[in-house]
């Protein structure tokens, strides 16, 4: 087998780390490029892919229903003022201005084929990363919390823990699975964009349950189950219950509805939430997509007084040049009536301007240019200084 120019610049990596030259951080990248290299040769061998080839078709190592794999997302995002924070927007790739492991993901998945009738499933995923904490059971701080956190707000997730049983058009998810509400995901290989919107703040990330699906039609998918809240685990330290619904509606002409609504009570901390989500994606011509996605957010205490409350609409306008490059324009409000989103009561603006390119198939370049403004009361962006801010950034993703 023909040694890869990732595969060499891995041993040359390992090398220089054996003679004392390197830092442990480089172990780590050598071993990761060594392996991704190692399986593209491999496919290469056995004629599946060639490696900087988008359009050649692969398929598992096994012919089994078995599946490994995941990837790795690292950037940086900055402000150009060398601020430790870049204001009250998620994701913990923009929080400083350093450069940053976001995701170290990997994942093994049995997948189901309920196609002539009953069986079973199940998917392990773990991260870890500077995106790692926001992806753990912080709602009742339990579980994997605080898993491997450390100074540097790296930390280890247990993303998603599920089995899975199914009959024809009916499945069963039990255990700790992504929030399906909103088309934009923790897991953020799919995301188009680097950096997360605003709204991505006002979800949950996880939840902890049981969640049936039904496919009604060939159109239509229902979704309806019970968790233990949001961003909590079965231990369940907040006593929560909530309802966990939505639907899925294909449209003609390559365009769906996607809608999802999670609502419950919290017990021990004596409050209530509702949040919903409800996204049109279509496509007004042949490589151009659109998506609009509203969203909102109540909480109320035990009294039925509200707490706090956010609500808004995001855009995503994307233009997909060819096989390797695409634009994306992305435009959001979102209307700030609590503390949950930041303490400064008013309406948050952005608009971000970013490319995808593809060199391979297993690589994408994420460069992207954002502009955030807040009109309301305080000043939220620059460490509490500024009602505005431009960040810019570039996000890469190798997958394995």
């Amino acid at each position: 087998m023909q040694l890869l120019w990732c595969d060499k610049q891995a041993v040359w990596f390992l090398l220089k780390l054996r003679r004392g030259g390197m830092k442990s951080v480089h172990l780590f990248v050598g071993i990761i490029v060594l392996l991704w290299g190692t399986s593209v040769a491999v496919g290469q061998g056995n004629g599946w892919v060639a490696p900087c080839s988008p359009m050649s078709s692969t398929r598992g190592l096994f012919d089994s229903s078995l599946l490994f794999g995941g990837w790795i997302e690292m950037g940086i995002y900055t402000d150009g003022d060398n601020n430790r924070d870049n204001g009250p927007i998620y994701a913990q790739n923009h929080r400083r201005n350093d450069f940053l492991m976001n995701q170290l993901y990997l994942f093994g998945e049995r997948a189901m084929n309920t196609k002539h009738g009953f069986d079973w499933g199940a998917r392990a995923d773990f991260v870890y990363g500077s995106d790692a904490p926001g992806m753990q059971c912080y709602g009742d701080e339990s579980f994997d919390f605080d898993w491997g956190t450390n100074e540097h707000g790296y930390g280890l997730a247990a993303y998603q823990l599920f089995g899975t049983l199914g009959y024809k058009d009916l499945s069963v998810k039990i255990g700790k699975f992504g929030a399906p509400i909103g088309l934009e995901t923790a897991a953020s290989k799919d995301n188009f964009f680097y950096s997360y919107s605003n709204s991505h703040l006002i979800k949950p990330t996880t939840h902890t349950g049981i969640l049936t699906t039904y496919d009604l039609t060939k159109r239509l998918s229902l979704k309806a189950g019970w968790t233990t809240g949001e961003n909590s685990s079965f231990k369940n330290t907040q006593k929560s219950s909530s309802l966990l619904t939505g639907f899925v509606y294909e449209l003609p002409k390559d365009a769906a509805i996607h809608y999802g609504f999670n609502g419950g009570t919290k017990k021990n901390v004596k409050d209530s939430y509702f949040v919903q989500s409800l996204c049109l994606e279509w496509k007004p011509a042949n490589r151009l997509t659109h998506i609009i996605q509203y969203d909102l957010r109540d909480t109320k205490d035990q009294h039925g007084n509200m707490w706090f409350s956010a609500y808004g609409l995001n855009n995503h306008l994307l233009y997909k040049w060819n096989e390797r490059w695409s634009t994306g324009l992305r435009f959001e409000w979102l209307r700030n009536n609590g503390d949950y989103v930041d303490k400064c009561l008013g309406d948050y603006y952005q608009v971000t301007l970013g490319l995808n390119w593809k060199p391979c198939k297993n690589v994408s370049i994420k460069p992207e240019i954002r502009y955030d403004w807040f009109k309301g009361t305080g000043t939220p962006f620059a460490e509490g200084t500024r009602r505005s801010r431009a960040t810019g950034g570039c996000g890469l993703v190798i997958s394995f």
